[in-house]
């Protein structure tokens, strides 16, 4: 098996591993993975993608890529064809990215959020590499089975659909929301004013969590001083499927039902 630079690759190298890709994250979370994979083609034939690939055989097994960001270095992908040896190929594709990340002048911070890891490297692998490592959990809920209850109200709470006006607002409120939170040690956008607000938009403008539903987006205010204190964003990721992503509620109202009732409004309006 060969690392190669995945800017000596053209796409069509890499079409049967994107297919399989794409079938993956289908099988695994119900997600079209088609926008994502056209982009990584297009920057693929743009010679602009640093990363690399594992070529056995002659043919792709595996690829990764990474992008730089100010200070930072973000893995945006690993993947690896289904083999006796893909597990290696794994390894090698996360060694390689991260061992050049942690020699680039400047970066001072590695993070990724790699959601197709098929074999899921041990703790010790990236203890070694001096990262820590977090598992996340998806859930899935199918919109035909159950009612389409209307959830119960928050005493003191009023909600309303997303206001693109209210940017600032719902970037402050991520900032407190997850001061201290095992996701601002994955994502350190979290953590600041800036940060939230490229989070946002990302979310909203970028297809990397799907495409934005405006529509099915909820903001939660006291009714007593019209302040924004809840969050809960969806975007479409697949044919009737949506994704959840983002909730946040003000740190001194968590636990009072508040994200339950903007995920129950979700629900609701998506069925």
């Amino acid at each position: 098996m060969e690392i190669l630079d995945l800017r000596h690759l053209r796409s069509a190298d890499l079409k049967a591993l994107l297919e399989e890709e794409k079938i993956l994250w289908q099988k695994d979370l119900q997600w079209d993975y088609s926008s994502s994979a056209a982009l990584i083609k297009r920057y693929v034939d743009a010679r602009a993608l640093p990363g690399y690939v594992a070529v056995e055989g002659g043919r792709a097994v595996g690829y990764c890529f990474y992008v730089y960001e100010n200070y930072k270095g973000l893995i945006g992908d690993v993947f690896v064809s289904d083999s006796p040896r893909a597990g290696t190929a794994e390894l090698q594709l996360l060694t390689h990215a991260i061992e050049t990340l942690q020699a680039m002048p400047g970066i001072r911070r590695i993070e990724a959020q790699l959601m197709n890891l098929r074999h899921q490297p041990s703790c010790d692998f990236f203890l070694r590499q001096n990262l820590q490592s977090f598992l996340r959990r998806f859930m899935l809920l199918p919109l035909q089975d159950g009612q389409s209850a209307i959830p119960p109200p928050v005493a003191d709470i009023r909600l309303g659909l997303w206001d693109a006006h209210r940017v600032s607002e719902a970037a402050q409120l991520i900032m407190r929301s997850y001061r201290g939170h095992e996701d601002s040690a994955i994502s350190d956008q979290y953590r600041s004013l800036a940060g939230a607000i490229r989070f946002l938009d990302n979310i909203i403008h970028y297809p990397g969590c799907g495409d934005f539903d405006a529509a099915s987006s909820f903001l939660a205010f006291r009714k007593d001083t019209s302040e924004l204190c809840g969050i809960a964003l969806s975007s479409l990721v697949g044919d009737r499927v949506s994704h959840i992503t983002q909730v946040c509620v003000e740190p001194e109202l968590q636990g009072a039902g508040v994200g339950r009732a903007l995920i129950g409004q979700i629900i609701h309006k998506l069925r």
